[in-house]
């Protein structure tokens, strides 16, 4: 039986990348079956995340693997010239280069889109810039937390009556990235293949995480309104809202969005009489009574368990959902069946579940996910096999610290 891991088979990446966005995107890519080649060098050039964590090891540094899995690594001064001339002859071999380094970066080093396509001029490039590569804020340093909150969404994901903003612990632009950046490169590489030239995509992470807010941004456009935080107030539904539940830390959310859910509602929780009652007779009467409704609906849930509150109004056809832990999904039985989670039983932080891309293909086996090679692992390997230097080059290379 085939592997969806393999529907990528024969492509091959530069990847450039560090935080993220970027190794996420080259993540997922190896992972249906890319040759993903992450570049980078302990002389100036290391992903940021092989520094989060305590281990001392660069290796071992958690969300480094998690961001990683499955990509071959290379170990190289770009900053040398032998280094940049090795990636310019490794362009010329290559389908695609995925970076997300502020602008420029490559362009100073001899390895900016023209030179690389000098060697190569069917190259998809890929860059996944913050603010994009042109602009006055192109050079900004940037990361999800920030372009969250310069694109509005700390703002909007708030309590109206907070007096500072709270946002999400999320990093949005990065997660819209990794999954647009893909996307956007497997259409180029299409593109290449039918026409023989390359394509440049500025993806710039701002402007992916402003298009989900299109609809907030189209409201001031029209009606010139500013507009404001809602919490959890949804203009059609009434109750509709998060709920203490039994249990330290336990909620559920509820939304009742028509007569129909509001009968079924009133019966659930024990209360058909508000059925007939006038504050509540039409969802306009409920939404203008939304907060004694919440408290209604509050004192429901308070005395009973998350699940318990979901699993009644569900079964009664009332949109119910547990504010599910981290604990929880590990063991939420719908992810279980679905294989969501990938264990590693031996890896240099331990053994460890993490999930898995979020995509299934039908009729197609799913390969295991790959542990990232360790830094310069693959350097002899790609320099030999791939570039047809002898083992005499390499070891020079790696003496005048070209690999490193």
């Amino acid at each position: 039986m085939p592997s969806s891991n393999r529907i990528l088979e024969g492509v091959r990446i530069l990847a450039f990348t560090t935080g993220y966005a970027g190794p996420y995107a080259g993540r997922l890519l190896a992972n249906y079956g890319a040759e993903v080649i992450k570049i980078e060098s302990k002389k100036g050039g290391l992903d940021t995340f092989r520094h989060y964590g305590q281990h001392k090891d660069i290796d071992a540094a958690p969300r480094f693997i998690e961001c990683n899995l499955g990509v071959r690594s290379m170990a190289i001064n770009l900053k040398h010239p032998t280094g940049a001339r090795l990636i310019r002859e490794l362009a010329g071999k290559a389908d695609a280069i995925l970076q997300n380094f502020r602008p420029r970066v490559l362009d100073k080093l001899g390895l900016g889109d023209d030179v690389l396509r000098k060697a190569n001029p069917k190259l998809v490039i890929v860059k996944l810039p913050g603010f994009g590569s042109e602009g006055p804020k192109s050079g900004y340093g940037t990361w999800g937390f920030n372009l969250t909150a310069f694109s509005g969404m700390t703002y909007l994901w708030n309590h109206p009556e907070q007096d500072r903003p709270i946002g999400s612990q999320g990093v949005y632009p990065d997660h819209l990235g990794f999954v647009m950046g893909p996307t956007l490169m497997v259409a180029a590489l299409l593109n290449s293949r039918r026409t023989g030239k390359g394509v440049t995509v500025d993806l710039a992470q701002i402007e992916g995480t402003a298009y989900a807010l299109g609809a907030t941004y189209l409201e001031t456009s029209v009606n010139s309104d500013d507009p404001k935080p809602k919490g959890n107030h949804y203009a059609v539904a009434a109750p509709h809202g998060c709920f203490a539940c039994q249990g330290e830390d336990r909620w559920c959310v509820i939304s009742v969005r028509d007569d129909n859910e509001w009968q079924s509602f009133c019966h659930v929780i024990g209360r058909p009489e508000l059925v007939g009652d006038a504050r509540f007779a039409d969802a306009q009467s409920r939404l203008d009574h939304r907060a004694e409704l919440n408290a209604i609906a509050q004192q429901w849930t308070e005395s009973r368990s998350a699940e318990e509150v979901m699993n009644q109004l569900q079964a009664a056809g009332v949109p119910a959902g547990v504010v599910q832990t981290g604990a929880d999904l590990l063991k939420d039985p719908q992810l279980r069946h679905r294989n969501y989670f990938a264990s590693f039983g031996d890896s240099l932080i331990g053994p460890f579940e993490i999930p898995r891309s979020g995509i299934l293909f039908q009729s197609m086996a799913e390969d295991p996910l790959r542990l990232p090679n360790r830094l310069g692992a693959d350097n002899d390997q790609i320099l030999g096999e791939l570039l047809g230097y002898d083992q005499a080059a390499i070891e020079q290379w790696r003496a005048e610290e070209v690999l490193t």
